[in-house]
This record gives structure tokens, C-alpha cells and sequence, in this order.
């Protein structure tokens, strides 16, 4: 739900210094120039699946897969994986300038969850237990935070458009650039301060798809329960704001314009959690 911009780097680029790093491996450095090529031709398809929304019709390797059967060419899961684990990911290799570059792009910005959380490490967009090929494959690793980590949610694959979360640096602009999240703002009994809860509604022009897949995304990473955590403090510091300015005779539509104004105009993207709940207060808290 917020967008990345695409790395810099290339495929090519990020597997030469990938192998920069085998020092000690001489057979496996010549095993993976030889290669090279097929990885490379992987992620051209990833890229051009990715463009149509179609990255569930990629072929992954089923779990029951042995790290030493081959699964590329002569190439193994246990071979490509170690890519990432021994050559990608470890400070002292030369990808690791790779890595830091990825994880700084974010700005401290979890992409999945539109900033809520903090980026931890960086994650596979397709797991790379089903996708090994992708392991180090740059717009596969995607900053995430611990609570959106999708390495962490297991093995299971999109198995239609409809059950993909949104792809932060290849999706259609649709998805950031078009309002879908929304909230409802239900005053509480005094002096409780009433909840905000948020949900999903596309926009009516969206395919069936499309607008199932906001709502997987939002379903898949509990946006809606993270959401409202964030929004609980934030709601009873306006409502005290708003109320401040009435109690000095100002009139309520003017009290929300002035306490809520900026929020929703100052937002960073259309669907951050705290532009939608400050649309929702403006909407429901009653004159």
C-alpha cells in the first residue's frame, strides 16, 4: 500500500557481485556462471508476470522438494538459496551494499503496511523456499517489518490474481494512487472516546480482482486491527482538540476543518491510516 520505487541495480549487476563474494567455493562460482543465464531468464519472467498481475502463474518447486535435487539446470535449491544466505545477506560480502541500499530506499517505512511498522529485513515477496530462483532477485526483496514479514508467513502461494498482496514496486499505480481504504468513527459513551474502524471499498471501476486484492492485502497483513491500535491515542488527542475549540464557541465544522485540515491535506499517500481516520471524524462525529 505504499509505493517503492523500483532498485536501481540490475539482475545482472546484483548476481556479478553476488559471486564476487564465493571466494572460498571455486566449483560453486563456476556452477553459477553457468547458469547465470537461466537466472537470469527467471527474472525477466518474473518482471513481465509481474507487470499483468500474473506472478501466482510462476512455477514453484513443491515443499516436499530436497535441497539437493536440481531445480535449475544442474543448480540446487541448496545452491541458489545460499545466494542470498551466504553471498547476499552477510555484512562482510560485497551484495551487502545491495541489501543496506534496499533497506534504506524504505525510509524507515514498512511498504505492506503504509509505515505502521519499521522495516526489520528484507523479505521475499515470493518465498524463496518455493521460488529459489528470486532468491537474490531485487524486486523479489522487498523491506518489511516484523509484524508484515512474508517470510514469516509461511509456505503458501497465490494460486489466482485475487490472492496476491499488493507488490510495492511493480503493482499498477491504481493501488496507491486511488483511495480504497476507508474508516467509520462510532462516538463512545462519555467520557469513553469512541472507536475508529477501518475497512475496505474500492473504487467501483476496478475489475472483481482488483478489488478482491486490496482486500486480501488488508486481511493478510491485519491492517484493520493494526490500524485502529494506531488511531486509539490519535482519536482521543483530536476529539480534546476539536472539544477545545468549541467549548470557546467556534463552530464544530470549523473545530474539525482547523484540528483535522492538515492531517488529511499534509498526508503522505491517499490511503495512510491517519488521513482516513481524520476523514472518518470529519464525516460521522456529529454537528
Amino acid at each position: 500500500m505504499l509505493r517503492l520505487e523500483a532498485p536501481s541495480r540490475d539482475y545482472d549487476e546484483a548476481l556479478e557481485i553476488c559471486f564476487q563474494g564465493i571466494t572460498g567455493n571455486k566449483n560453486l562460482l563456476k556452477k553459477m556462471r553457468r547458469h547465470k543465464q537461466l537466472l537470469l531468464n527467471d527474472g525477466l519472467a518474473y518482471n513481465s508476470a509481474a507487470a499483468s498481475a500474473l506472478l501466482y502463474t510462476l512455477p514453484s518447486i513443491p515443499k516436499t522438494k530436497g535441497d539437493v535435487l536440481s531445480v535449475l539446470g544442474q543448480l540446487n535449491k541448496k545452491e541458489i538459496l545460499s545466494l542470498y544466505s551466504t553471498y547476499f545477506a552477510p555484512e562482510k560480502k560485497p551484495a551487502r551494499a545491495i541489501y543496506d541500499e534496499l533497506m534504506a530506499a524504505a525510509n524507515e517505512k514498512c511498504p505492506f503496511c503504509g509505515g505502521v511498522g519499521r522495516p526489520r529485513n528484507l523479505d521475499h515477496y515470493l518465498p524463496k523456499s518455493r521460488f529459489p530462483t528470486f532468491a537474490v532477485l531485487l524486486v523479489n526483496l522487498v523491506p518489511s517489518c516484523r509484524d508484515c514479514n512474508m517470510d514469516g508467513k509461511g509456505e503458501g502461494v497465490a494460486t489466482d490474481e485475487s490472492d496476491q498482496v499488493l507488490h510495492p514496486y511493480l503493482d499498477d499505480d491504481r493501488y496507491f494512487n486511488e483511495q480504497w481504504l476507508f474508516a467509520k468513527y462510532t462516538p463512545g459513551i462519555d467520557p469513553e472516546p469512541g472507536v475508529i474502524e477501518y475497512f475496505v471499498q474500492a473504487p467501483e471501476h476496478w475489475e472483481e480482482a482488483q478489488k478482491q486484492r486490496v482486500v486480501t492485502h488488508f486481511d493478510d497483513f491485519d491492517l484493520g486491527l493494526r490500524f485502529s491500535k494506531e488511531a486509539a491515542p490519535r482519536l482521543t488527542t483530536y476529539l480534546a482538540q476539536i472539544k477545545s475549540l468549541t467549548d470557546m464557541s467556534i463552530d464544530l465544522a470549523e473545530a474539525k476543518r482547523v484540528i483535522l485540515g492538515s492531517s488529511i491535506d499534509l498526508a503522505p499517500f491517499v490511503n495512510y491510516w491517519e488521513r482516513v481516520m481524520c476523514l472518518a471524524i470529519m464525516h460521522d462525529l456529529a454537528d
